[in-house]
């Protein structure tokens, strides 16, 4: 058997040591197994030492240009020995080949097959990668040899190595993994050991150790090899394609989803065994249980990819998901004809991709449709179940990558609602994810379905709400009077019409709205609203239209009618209009301005801060150490939250005020504010998404929160919250005389005007005992920036 060996280009630097074939080794072996062994199998390993002792030329390491064919019965007792009887040539790849070296002096009929285009050399091992690679793992496997024979180090280094290969000249990649057995192999000290310092040798992965430093210290040429190696190789397509898939899915993020499908796709390619095969795998995405169809995926779906518009991609996806819940059973067309199509008509475009052959196979998990595996082929071999079983290994990962790809999508959905109406806030949500680490990493049997409950500690609360002044008034009156000018319009309507048509009924129509007119006051109730509503929408409404409809000399007459009214609603809303539009006008502004200050409050002392929209804005703060528990908490942080947020309410009246002009309807504004000096408890609260108090002690505090807004001053029927003034409210002399510090120094800045109230409160259910200060703000010139809190103090 001739030796195989590689080009010159190939031979990467085997001269650095000196290599011979020596039978020296697997004598000494055979030697060792018989005194081990007993009976015929003792008997068997002393017939081979004997038979290799009887040749004098064996008990040295053979010439470099020695003709191993004269060996061959040596080798064949070699072969008989190390490889199994079961063994096959034309199947398993395996060979026996010089120490270090690219030359293979015994090997199976499949291994040439392989590695030899054609029969007398080998190819670059392993195929496709660099000769630095090649040299790296050459290096690091002849270091871990002479480390652990020489030096009693156990290297941290596989010497299984996985890499591509063609089979058969065929495009499609494949797996092997290569071993190369060393433990025939003496390695021969030519002189005195070199010292070697274990230092970072000893410990960390062998893969990357600076090997050029290593080559100094320990220099190849002191050693020589001697003996033979086994390479034993596997096709492990298979395994490396589910590692692969399963790296692939542990790995998967939003920023790489598209890259790992596309790899996904290569590797089922390769398990399936077909070059010709185009593979697309498409999860199914829903948003509120609605099907939907995401570019990314359906732009190479097979399926999809063709429809001239999103309506004709929506109506294909309709008929594929109504056939596939009927038939979640994998679909093969050995042959796509006509007729197929026509059965099933999602699949008409197959013909236009001249696909010749076709699989659909359904994807689920616990009956729960989560995407699809296509398979197609316009190759003349037919597809079939075989394919299928090719990739059974993999269909639990594809379950797996698709439920990945649904969380990934609800998290990009999540990420836009977040940003765009509520958000666990910085400051609490380190709280979340430990609560969701726990979880996780809760035992199944004392596991609970929800996480458990958040809770801060300890937290002071501060409490605000900027509202619209006489808000029900406002939109009690817009409502009237759009009422009242439908009304008129009717009344208006029906004096054009009279005598034109000879019908009781319209009569009967124009007496109720001139009643209902002339019952409009200045306060409108309920009742009244709902039946004049119920008489628009009942009567008026199908009366008007059907005349429009039938009576060509009337169309004139009505069609000014329609004109004024809104053609979505049927009624007038432009006082509701008018009324709103300023609403949300004051609350943007008021909305911006509080967006911008919460995030410059986070750089003096994390705190949460979460605010709502009433008719106006309210908002409410919380600050303690258990929001922070690796910062350490100082009253200092509250008093500062306090002056910002008697100050930033001056701001804010000032802002509404200077707005007014510009408004449709003219609104004002009122500020309070809730002083609360004892610490308090929150907890979240998962059906409302935000936090709220905790325990019945603090439940005090909420009921004040939720009945001051309409307080009066004690004895009179006056308000306390005002226009163009600050209202806070307080239960005890120390948080008065905190304030009072505050008021002072904006007094002095101008913020405030000097007529400072202070004012008992009425009785409340539930509370007593209110006080209040009533401060004036200072319209007359901008608003500085408040300094810092010490000069409050």
């Amino acid at each position: 058997m001739k030796i195989l060996t590689a080009n010159r280009d190939q031979l990467i630097e085997e001269h650095l040591i000196e290599s011979h074939i020596s039978f020296v080794p697997f004598v000494r072996f055979m030697k060792d197994k018989a005194k081990k062994a007993k009976g015929s199998r003792a008997a068997f390993f002393s017939e081979i030492v004997r038979h290799f002792e009887s040749n004098p030329e064996l008990s040295q390491p053979l010439a470099s240009d020695v003709d191993v064919a004269k060996y061959q019965e040596y080798l064949d007792l070699v072969t008989a020995t190390v490889f199994p009887v079961t063994i096959d040539d034309s199947r398993d790849i395996f060979g026996i080949g010089v120490p270090y070296r690219f030359a293979i002096f015994y090997y199976s009929d499949k291994f040439q097959q392989i590695f030899s285009e054609d029969g007398k050399e080998l190819l670059a091992m392993p195929k496709g990668m660099s000769p630095e690679k090649i040299r790296r793992d050459k290096l690091s496997w002849l270091y871990k040899l002479i480390l652990e024979r020489w030096y009693n180090l156990q290297i941290n280094y596989d010497t299984e190595i996985v890499h591509p290969i063609s089979f058969n000249g065929e495009g499609l990649t494949q797996y092997i993994k290569v071993n190369i057995d060393p433990r025939f192999v003496d390695v021969r000290l030519k002189g005195e050991l070199p010292k070697l310092d274990c230092g970072s040798i000893c410990a960390g992965d062998f893969r990357s150790q600076d090997l050029s430093i290593l080559q100094q210290l320990v220099p190849l040429d002191a050693f020589a090899l001697e003996g033979f190696v086994i390479w034993t190789i596997q096709d492990v397509t298979r395994d490396y394609v589910v590692n692969g898939l399963k790296s692939l899915i542990l790995n998967i993020r939003k920023d790489n989803e598209l890259k790992t499908y596309t790899q996904a796709r290569e590797y089922l390619k390769t398990l399936a065994g077909r070059e010709d095969l185009n593979v697309h795998l498409v999860p199914f995405l829903k948003v509120n249980n609605r099907s939907v169809l995401e570019t990314t995926y359906v732009s190479q779906s097979i399926i999809f990819s063709s429809a001239r518009s999103e309506q004709e991609r929506l109506s294909l996806n309709d008929q594929l998901m109504t056939f596939l819940k009927a038939n979640p059973l994998p679909l093969v067309l050995p042959e796509v004809t006509r007729q197929s199509v026509e059965l099933y008509p999602f699949l008409k475009y197959l013909p236009l991709h001249g696909i010749k052959s076709f699989i659909l196979f359904p994807i689920l998990h616990e009956n729960n449709l989560l995407g699809m595996l296509e398979l197609a082929t316009s190759g003349s071999t037919p597809l079939d179940f075989e394919i299928l079983a090719n990739l059974q290994p993999v269909y639990a990962l594809g379950s797996m990558l698709l439920r990945r790809s649904v969380e990934l999508a609800n998290e990009r959905i999540n990420e836009v609602i977040k940003d765009q109406f509520t958000a666990l806030q910085p400051a609490v949500e380190w709280k979340f994810t430990d609560a969701a680490w726990e979880y996780l990493h809760t035992p199944k049997g004392v596991k609970q379905k929800d996480i458990g409950n958040i809770l801060f500690e300890d937290v002071y609360p501060l409490y605000g709400a900027v509202d619209i002044r006489n808000s029900s008034v406002e939109r009690g009156t817009a409502i009237r009077d759009d009422l009242r000018e439908q009304l008129q319009l009717i009344q208006k309507t029906f004096r054009s019409i009279n005598g034109s048509l000879h019908l009781p009924l319209l009569e009967e129509l124009q007496y109720k709205n001139n009643r209902m007119l002339s019952g409009l006051h200045d306060t409108l109730f309920a009742e009244d609203e709902v039946k004049i509503n119920e008489f628009l929408d009942h009567e008026i409404a199908p009366t008007f239209r059907h005349l429009y409809d039938s009576e060509d000399a009337l169309k004139p007459l009505l069609n000014e009618y329609f004109t004024k009214i809104d053609k979505h609603t049927g009624h007038i809303y432009h006082h509701r209009r008018e009324y709103e539009e300023s609403l949300r006008e004051i609350n943007s502004v008021i909305n911006n301005f509080l967006e911008k200050e919460k995030d410059e409050l986070q750089q003096s002392y994390p705190c949460y801060f979460e605010k709502y929209r009433t008719d106006g804005v309210e908002y409410n703060i919380y600050i303690g150490q258990s929001i922070a528990p690796e910062r350490k908490f100082d009253m200092m942080y509250l008093r500062n939250l306090r002056l910002w947020q008697l100050s930033s309410m001056a701001k804010i009246a000032r802002l509404t005020h200077d707005l007014a002009p510009s408004l449709t309807l003219p609104l004002q504004t009122t500020q309070l504010i809730l002083a609360h000096s004892n610490p308090i408890a929150i907890s979240f609260r998962k059906d409302e998404r935000r936090f709220d108090v905790e325990g019945a002690y603090n439940m005090r505090y909420e009921i004040m929160k939720k009945r001051i807004d309409k307080v009066r001053v004690r004895d009179t029927n006056e308000r306390l919250t005002q226009p163009g003034k600050i209202a806070i409210v307080y239960s005890y002399t120390r948080e008065a005389e905190e304030y009072r510090k505050f008021i002072d120094f904006l007094i002095d800045k101008d913020v405030l005007l000097r007529d400072v109230e202070m004012l008992d409160l009425e009785e409340l259910q539930g509370v007593s005992g209110l006080k209040a200060i009533r401060l004036s703000v200072n319209m007359g010139r901008a608003l500085p920036a408040p300094a810092p809190s010490e000069n409050a103090n």
